[in-house]
């Protein structure tokens, strides 16, 4: 079997879409949540991150061309999954395993639709907006901070539709990270099982801190 076979083969599909995922979780997800946090404490600190951040452009442009590949593999491996899964619901046997899935499970599609939707709202947002220039340590940087608080400050709408984004956020995570196990041969899915509980503990843990950004801009 060639190696193009063998990645479009049912298990293939599966190790792909488990391992564009766990990128963008390792790469993306885990050190964006980290800077994200930063806004908590003040423009100063936060713009400082930002701007060191893009004085490793570089890396960066990397980073975003890794994360790009695996977006696009990603959603192209999940389009297949659920497309094959669909044909497989014909069985009365898998109608029947059906039942036993999680909800997360079973929104997995809509959540995974959802997250596309709010990575191309996130970048009209926020990197293709224009920034304001602030003084930090007597050099000009932009103010980052400042175009945080001008997205959500007084802005009640933008704020739920962002909270609504972080709901499937955490659906998807609390699904995904014990699948990725679970397609590694990891994890093997049992009630009460501890593997299980921790992914939606840090699924949902993970969401519940973006969301805490929009909610303390619109406060403050």
């Amino acid at each position: 079997m060639s190696l193009k076979q063998t990645l479009l083969s049912s298990i293939g599909q599966k190790l792909l879409l488990a391992t564009s995922g766990l990128v963008m979780f390792l790469i993306f997800l885990i050190p964006h949540m980290g800077g994200n946090v930063l806004f908590l404490f003040g423009p100063d600190i936060f713009n400082s991150y930002a701007h060191h951040l893009h004085q490793l452009l570089p890396l960066l442009l990397a980073v975003e061309t890794v994360l790009l590949v695996s977006i696009s593999v990603h959603v192209a491996m999940a389009v297949r999954v659920v497309f094959a899964n669909r044909a497989a619901h014909g069985s009365r046997l898998t109608q029947k395993s059906s039942g036993k899935r999680s909800l997360a499970a079973r929104l997995m599609p809509v959540s995974g639709g959802m997250i596309f939707l709010f990575i191309v709202k996130h970048l009209l947002d926020f990197k293709f907006y224009e920034k304001a220039g602030t003084t930090l340590h007597g050099e000009v940087v932009n103010d980052v901070y400042g175009m945080v608080l001008a997205r959500f400050q007084d802005d009640p709408l933008h704020v739920a539709i962002y909270l609504l984004f972080m709901v499937a956020v955490g659906l998807h995570l609390s699904h995904a990270l014990q699948s990725a196990l679970q397609t590694y041969g990891l994890f093997v899915p049992r009630e009460g099982s501890r593997l299980k509980l921790a992914s939606a503990l840090v699924g949902c843990g993970m969401a519940a801190t973006f969301a805490i950004i929009p909610v303390v801009a619109f406060l403050r």
